[in-house]
Order: structure tokens, then sequence, then C-alpha cells
């Protein structure tokens, strides 16, 4: 095995170095020929590797399994929306890295296997025995029997975070009920507060709280739509619809929020400016770090119909995980496979470690957690169903065109009504 062959040789690129130098210093005897031979031997132990997960624990991660496989890693963290361009022009011009991750969702899985540029892994889970460490259902085999790709994240979901410090002056408490979340936001107007930070250029924010405000008036609402057996138009989508137009109209977001950039509203939260912000789960440890003990976390208030842990919305599904995939035309293709699957069984231990579950075994025993992360656990605990995000169960085309109509509601250029009309149009035609 790869990791068996170089363990021992080195935990370091330096100690990699030094063995390397040393069985070099013998082969200048033996002529140039055999030092290309170790130059070429070198070049494959290097391992480049594409991440847009902002937490430190996937640097961390990659450094430790480099290590541990005796590799060279070039590791690259891109900001998330610089790298949803940049993989999509590598899969186009075929320059991909050798190992890199890719979103949740069948409109960023489906282009990524459709260019035929990434390896299939089953020969190296088998060969190394790893394959048998993953949950069942936790690998995705694709129609043609093979398997393209390992986990790269748990199943995140939609959390509601606030500002403990801003409430606090604020005099106000968390929202629990429409009606509260109304009243909080007239409060913060009048205190000149934002009340929810949101990131509107990128579209995935506001898609992500229509989907939930919808889950919140009927949990299958969406479900049953899809599936032919209810409507878009139907009066979960349209009552949700109708509450995205009065947060809009009460000016629950800040000015000029359709063309404010997820990192630049998010920045607004962190900094005393926001009081809400809607955002992925996987951003708690990234918060944490940032706000400290201000950052306060609840769950989605109870808008709707349905009960707080009915359900919630996630941006992982079945059959369209984040993962990790290898690049076919890698030089290293080997090393980068068991690479990418050494790293995710590392990532699954540190999930694990964290008390969050899993995807694949792992010895590692939880530790404590921030208060914030505990009570997420203990919601999603409780939490009946995980609907997937809508956009990552619709094809790439028909998800833009989605994010496109939702767009157009948040800017008020279509009523609720007009909107779900459409939108039963898009994805009846999707289907």
């Amino acid at each position: 095995m790869f990791g068996k062959k170089f363990g021992v040789i080195a935990a370091s690129v330096a100690l990699v170095s030094v063995v390397l130098t040393s069985c070099g210093g013998a082969e200048v005897n033996n002529g140039g020929t055999q030092n290309k031979e170790a130059t070429a031997a070198d070049s494959k132990k290097s391992i480049t590797l594409w991440i847009f997960d902002a937490d430190p624990m996937y640097q961390a991660t990659a450094e430790a399994t480099a290590a541990e496989i005796g590799a060279e890693l070039n590791y690259e963290y891109i900001q998330d929306e610089t790298y949803k361009t940049k993989l999509s022009v590598a899969l186009a011009a075929n320059e991909l890295p050798d190992v890199f991750q890719q979103h949740a969702g069948k409109s960023y899985r489906t282009p990524v296997l459709q260019s035929k540029t990434v390896a299939p892994v089953n020969d190296t889970l088998d060969s190394t025995g790893l394959g048998s460490q993953f949950l069942d259902n936790q690998l995705v085999t694709e129609e043609d029997g093979n398997i393209y790709s390992v986990p790269s994240n748990i199943s995140t979901t939609l959390v509601l975070y606030y500002n403990k410090k801003l409430m606090g002056e604020l005099g106000a408490s968390a929202p629990t009920t429409w009606d509260e979340l109304q009243a909080l936001i007239k409060t913060a107007n009048d205190e000149g507060v934002i009340p929810i930070a949101l990131g509107g250029k990128e579209r995935w924010q506001a898609d992500l709280l229509y989907n939930m405000l919808v889950a919140r008036e009927d949990v299958n609402a969406f479900d049953e739509a899809i599936k032919g057996q209810a409507k878009f138009t139907d009066a979960p989508f349209v009552d949700a619809a109708n509450q995205v137009v009065t947060l809009v109209n009460s000016n629950a977001f800040q000015k000029g929020f359709l063309g404010s950039a997820y990192l630049d509203a998010q920045e607004l939260f962190k900094n005393d400016k926001a009081l809400m912000w809607i955002d992925g789960s996987f951003n708690f440890t990234s918060l944490s770090t940032a706000m400290g003990d201000n950052l306060g976390y609840i769950a989605f208030p109870k808008t709707g119909a349905e009960e707080i842990h009915s359900s919630t919305i996630g941006f992982q599904n079945a059959e369209a995980p984040y993962s990790l995939f290898v690049n076919n035309s890698s030089k290293n293709v080997d090393a980068a496979k068991e690479f990418a699957i050494r790293m995710s069984l590392k990532l699954n231990d540190e999930f694990v470690r964290k008390g969050l579950p899993g995807y694949a075994k792992s010895d590692v025993k939880s530790e404590s957690q921030n208060e914030q992360l505990s009570a997420y656990a203990t919601d999603i605990g409780k939490t009946t169903k995980t609907q997937a995000m809508w956009f990552g169960l619709l094809s790439a085309d028909a998800g833009q065109e989605y994010r496109d109509l939702t767009q157009q509601l948040y800017g008020g250029v279509l009523t609720a009504e007009q909107f779900t009309t459409e939108l039963e149009t898009l994805l009846r035609k999707a289907e």
C-alpha cells in the first residue's frame, strides 16, 4: 500500500527531503539516469488539493494525511464563490488539481461526472480495506457501478445565528414564532440595527430562507409537489412567498441586500452591525472563533403550521453529498486516491470529535462542545426531517433558473402569486 510503503519514510515534507537527499547522494555516483529516476519518484509524491471550506480543520487534516502517506501537499484554499467559477473553468479545460472538493447537490455533482475528468476510487477503497470504514449508503455508487468520490463533510443544515451582544442591547430575545420575528425586526430597525444580514448576490441564502419558510408551512410540501402529487401554486408555497414579501417590505435585510456579497453580509453580522444571520452549520467553528461568546444560535422559528423540530433544510443529500474527487489525469492518481480516502476518514474523526454524527466508523471520542454547538446538536437530534435544499435536487440549468426566479421575488419584480405560478411551470418542466 502506498501509505505503508512511504509511511516509515517520512512524517513531514522536511524528513522526506532529508531521506531523498540521502538516497540521491548515493545515486550521484551511478550517473545522471538514476538522478532523473529519483526526481521522477519524488514528483510522484506531490498532491495538489483545492478546498473551499474555510474551517482550519480542513488544512490541518490534509497536512496530517499527506504526512501519513509521505506526500508533499500543495494546499489551496479558495473562497467559496470564487471556487465555483474556478472549478467550472478547470473542468472545461481539464486543468484540475490532483484532488478537489465539490459542493453537495446534483447541480454541482452532475457537471463533474459528465466531464469525464474524475477517477473511480473503487479499486483503492478495496485494496486498502478502507472502504469498509464508511457507514452504509455513505459512498455513492453511480449508474456505471463505480464510486467516484468520498465524503468531505457531514450533513450540514440551515442555522439561524444571532448576535448576543446586540440582542442584549435591544433588550430582546431570540424569536421563536413568526410574530416574534416580525416584532424583533421592528425593534432592531427602530434602534438602527440591521435585523438580518443577507448576501443576496450569490442568491443561495435567499433561496435557503424561502425553502425553510415553505417547510415551516408544510414539511412535505416540496416532496409532494416535485412528485406531481401537489402543485407549487398551493398554499404552502404562496404563503411562504408572501412571508418573503413581508420581510422585504419590513426592511428585514440591509439596504441593497440583493447586490451584497455573502462575505460582505457576513462581516455585518460579525462586526455587530446586524442582529441575525442565516447560514450553514458548517460555519459554527469559524463564527465562534470570530465572535466568541457573542455568537448565539436558535432553531428556525415556527413561522407556519409546522413545529420547529418538524424539519430543517440540509445542504447535503444522499445522491450528491459534499465530496472529494480525484483527477483521472493526475500524474499521481493512485496516491491521490489514497490521499482522498484517508483524508475523508480523518475529517470524519474530527466531526465525531466535535460530537457530530459522522459518515464512517471512528474510535475517536467526542470532546466537550461550546454551548451553541451543543444546542444545535440537540436540536438536530430532535429534528424529524431534513429537507434537502431544492437547488441541490435540480439539474444545473433548472437550478440556475430557479434561483433567478427567487431573486425576482426578493426584488419585488414578482408577486407571491406570480412567483409560484412561474415556479410551477419551471419545476414541472424540470421533472
